[in-house]
């Protein structure tokens, strides 16, 4: 196996616990305000406090990656995230809670720009697109498998474990990325973070036409998970035995959804990255219908099952398609892409609390429509 190979597995994994972090709290929500006799909304910062600063921390990182060595800065953000977590295991309250939580995102921002500019650099042709693909599966997948290990530890143990668990998943990502990164060069001479030149960057993604139009979408894509579980939590926690099946289960099931992402790569050497793009918006429209007609376990299911599965190959393919439009300073667009993503999804978290399930179930597809009619004026080519 080649140390390319290598990596990419390893990136696969990493992947996996570093975007798990940002759903861990969703399960616990209940548990929490229970426990510390606190309202829903205040436990749910738990979640927001670490999504806002992620946001921002995917920015400061980006800018770095394209001054220093990316194999350091990925060692240093994963032992201190490490470090972090274990304290989040000893916190013996809410407020304590959400202040690691503060720091926690922000260290967790280290992996995924870098990341990127590692693939960007170093892998070439339908290997980079595969990796960057399974990079955002992992993303994807954690949206479920967060939650569903989550759930495992405290219930088996207690939330404290959770933590304990994450600390021990983030050493052995350290450890794989110490023994595959390669040596990296820095992308500038200059090493002095300049905060006019980070403005003037931004402002040049801006000014992408392009850019502009795939950010927008971007915004939704976590926005609407995070709404949609976060949403579903509360609704099966107020109605008891609504169901018959659990809550565990579905998410399970759903997992199915990010099955279409492993053909990637045959499926961007045959379509545009703009056409399947497209299709994926409409499965996401597609899969809410049955649940704005009725609402019980099948519907509800089909809904999970086509939101995981149409955003499997969205956001890959906005990730390609922002490095295709990007042109010049792509780390930089990729980390802003990362941040109205995790920006999305903080947003999503909030309304999550506030908006009646069955709102949400009937304001996703026709969000999406207006999503689909914006996909649609991207440049071809």
């Amino acid at each position: 196996m080649s140390k390319s190979t290598t990596t990419a597995i390893v990136f696969i994994y990493c992947s996996v616990f570093i975007a798990s972090s940002i759903y861990v709290m969703i399960p616990l929500h209940p548990q929490l305000a229970s426990l510390f006799d606190a309202s829903i909304q205040l436990v749910s910062l738990t979640s927001t406090l670490f999504v806002l600063p992620y946001s921002f921390g995917l920015l400061l990182f980006g800018m770095l990656a394209e001054r220093f060595s990316l194999r350091t800065l990925l060692l240093i953000g994963m032992a201190l995230l490490s470090t972090v977590t274990g304290l989040l295991s000893i916190s013996d309250s809410i407020y304590t809670l959400i202040v690691l939580r503060i720091f926690q995102g922000i260290l967790a921002a280290s992996f995924a720009p870098i990341t990127f500019a590692y693939c960007f650099q170093h892998f070439k042709g339908s290997f980079q697109a595969f990796v960057i693909a399974m990079v955002n599966t992992g993303f994807l997948f954690a949206g479920v498998f967060g939650q569903m290990i989550s759930a495992f530890f405290a219930e088996t143990f207690s939330y404290h474990a959770v933590f304990i668990a994450f600390c021990c998943f983030y050493l052995s990502c350290l450890v794989g990325l110490f023994f595959t990164l390669s040596s990296t060069t820095k992308s500038n001479s200059t090493v002095s973070l300049k905060i006019k030149q980070l403005y003037l960057t931004i402002l040049s993604c801006f000014r992408n036409q392009s850019l502009k139009k795939l950010y927008s979408i971007t915004f939704f894509l976590l926005f609407t998970i995070m709404l949609f579980y976060g949403s579903l939590e509360i609704y099966l926690y107020k109605q008891t035995n609504v169901f018959p099946i659990s809550l565990q289960l579905i998410r399970v099931i759903s997992l199915l959804g990010i099955l279409p992402a492993f053909f990637v790569s045959r499926l961007v050497k045959q379509y545009e990255a703009k056409t399947i793009l497209r299709v994926q918006l409409g499965v996401m429209i597609i899969g809410f219908i049955p649940a704005i007609l009725s609402i019980n376990v099948y519907t509800v299911v089909i809904a999970s099952l086509s939101m995981i599965a149409s955003t499997s190959l969205t956001i890959p393919m906005v990730v390609l398609l922002v490095g295709k439009y990007a042109q010049q300073n792509k780390a930089t667009a990729v980390s802003f892409y990362s941040f109205v993503l995790l920006i999305g999804a903080s947003i999503g978290s909030v309304l999550a609390a506030t908006l009646s399930f069955e709102t949400i179930l009937m304001s996703i597809p026709i969000l999406f429509i207006c999503i689909l009619f914006i996909a649609a004026r991207l440049p071809s080519g």
